[in-house]
């Protein structure tokens, strides 16, 4: 359901000042919110994305963007974590087209200091199972898919 709610918000060519898109976009907050009920936790909405988020808001608290912005640009740096270069790509070109952001630099964030987000995420979640702790990554291999990541998404 989580999953379905994501993709009918990516696909709709809409945007936030189109009424059909709004409806789009709420009826996958409902859904959403469902599939974490019905699942007892947040773990059908807050995967990787999340814990990148929460890695900002704690190594730079008095810094951090809007919940969103992190979060988004998480989920796509993720997408290509998985091997998903043409969704990551695809995703990007979402949230560009929304106005938010896709790199670290466009919320005020080097490339080290999202290397170091990154590295220190799996830490926020104890117990959650994203890609970030399958991968266990180093810096240097963190940095390399960023590297890699920003050719696949265009800058």
């Amino acid at each position: 359901m989580a999953r379905q709610a994501g993709e009918a918000v990516l696909r709709h060519p809409g945007g936030i000042g189109d009424s059909d898109f709004l409806q789009v976009l709420a009826e996958a907050l409902v859904l959403t919110g469902i599939a974490m009920s019905i699942s007892g936790d947040s773990r059908p909405a807050s995967g990787a994305c999340h814990e990148i988020n929460h890695g900002f808001d704690l190594l730079f608290p008095q810094r951090a963007a809007s919940h969103g912005e992190q979060c988004g640009l998480g989920a796509a740096f993720a997408m290509h974590l998985r091997g998903a270069h043409e969704e990551s790509a695809a995703m990007a070109g979402v949230l560009r087209r929304h106005g938010l952001p896709v790199l670290p630099e466009e919320i005020g964030f080097t490339v080290d200091e999202f290397v170091r987000v990154v590295e220190f995420a799996p830490e926020t979640r104890p117990g959650r199972y994203t890609i970030l702790e399958h991968l266990d990554l180093t810096s240097d291999q963190i940095k390399g898919h960023y590297l890699d990541y920003v050719k696949t998404i265009g800058s």
